[in-house]
């Protein structure tokens, strides 16, 4: 299974999308300028030197939960829980916890699976005698189980359409593997941009044909996305590198949030693709870009990871990259998540194969 090429793409698209998250959450929330001021250009997966205060003017306040929140056993609930370089935070807990519904749906969820599956996170982690199998991390599970497994939340969760938040649905798009118009039905962007990455030989303008087709999927944002889209490929293309995208990003494509579903469309999604198209393949270029882009460069920087890796595969990455990620976040242990999700890719397109074989059959009797 690990020599195919389903499974570079699939654990490709994980692994990318841990690296992507470990490498940006070290600047997270910083200005270009000031990432550049401090550290130059973040090109290593070292410690960095703490921050220091912003000399730019302030672009919005951002509180997303209302109150800041404080630090539980030394670490933020909603980011790494390691000292060391190379841990994920919320980003790729979040999406993991999506594999794991699919892989135990066995195919594509809805809101009600994914809040099935954050609630028996709960139960286990607030002791309780009864509840299935689910992923674990060491740190702060209590708290941050109750903030992404809240009652209310676990409510808006279950009454989703689409059961993954746009920007954090990757899981959608490998369940939907080679099928960009079932990833649309389930996901959004990402999931569309993933779905069509699977597909060998896939390229990135490919990627992006299939993105703006697809757009619908967002509802009210779809005109402005598509725009915002164009408009920044066109600024793209003219670009050397992905240093050269930030100037008129920051001039043009900022969104302020909360909330979060407009900035995830309307400015993380524009940019992750902007810069994998700049990157022409190059998944070292395209990470080291999307970090030292700044805001919310974890973010941002994971769906970059996450779409080279489903593009190149995992082996388009620096081997030290894969194995410190790989070291650091031991569980659940992706590289067998993507054994798993290219055994269930596998099973269903074999039976929808099986249909369509079956049907072809009865249509040729009645003729």
């Amino acid at each position: 299974m690990r020599e195919t090429q389903l499974y570079k793409k699939v654990y490709g698209c994980l692994i990318g999308g841990a690296i992507g998250d470990a490498f940006g959450i070290r600047v997270e929330m910083m200005h270009y300028r000031d990432i550049e001021a401090q550290y130059g250009r973040v090109t290593h997966f070292g410690p960095l030197p703490p921050r220091q205060s912003s000399q730019q003017l302030p672009l919005e306040r951002w509180y997303p939960l209302g109150v800041q929140l404080g630090s539980v056993d030394g670490f933020h609930p909603l980011g790494r829980w390691s000292r060391e370089t190379g841990a994920y935070t919320d980003d790729m807990r979040y999406k993991l916890m999506a594999c794991h519904a699919i892989l135990r749906r066995r195919g594509p969820i809805t809101g009600r699976d994914l809040a099935a599956e954050w609630l028996n996170y709960r139960l286990m982690v607030e002791g309780a005698e009864e509840y299935e199998p689910t992923l674990s991390w060491p740190g702060p599970q209590r708290a941050y189980a109750r903030i992404v497994a809240s009652l209310d939340g676990l409510v808006q969760m279950a009454q989703q359409q689409r059961p993954c938040l746009s920007g954090w649905d990757t899981p959608m798009g490998l369940i939907h593997a080679g099928d960009p118009a079932g990833a649309a039905k389930g996901g959004y962007s990402m999931a569309v941009a993933v779905a069509t990455a699977l597909t060998p030989g896939a390229t990135i303008g490919q990627v992006v044909e299939n993105v703006l087709t697809y757009a619908d999927s967002l509802g009210s944002h779809a005109g402005e996305f598509v725009g915002r889209v164009n408009r920044l490929l066109e600024i793209a293309a003219r670009c050397e590198d992905a240093f050269g995208l930030y100037e008129p990003f920051y001039r043009e494509f900022l969104v302020t949030f909360p909330p979060w579903d407009a900035v995830f469309t309307l400015e993380m999604v524009p940019a992750a693709l902007a810069i994998c198209f700049i990157a022409k393949g190059d998944a070292e270029h395209a990470i080291i870009g999307a970090a030292n882009l700044g805001r919310d460069s974890d973010t941002i920087t994971s769906m970059v990871g996450e779409l080279m890796g489903a593009l190149e595969g995992y082996d388009a990455f620096p081997g030290d990259w894969v194995d410190q990620v790989a070291r650091l976040n031991p569980e659940p242990d992706m590289a067998r998540m993507a054994e798993d999700l290219c055994a269930l890719i596998r099973e269903r397109a074999q039976a929808q194969q099986e249909r369509a074989g079956a049907l072809l059959s009865t249509l040729l009797e009645q003729g």
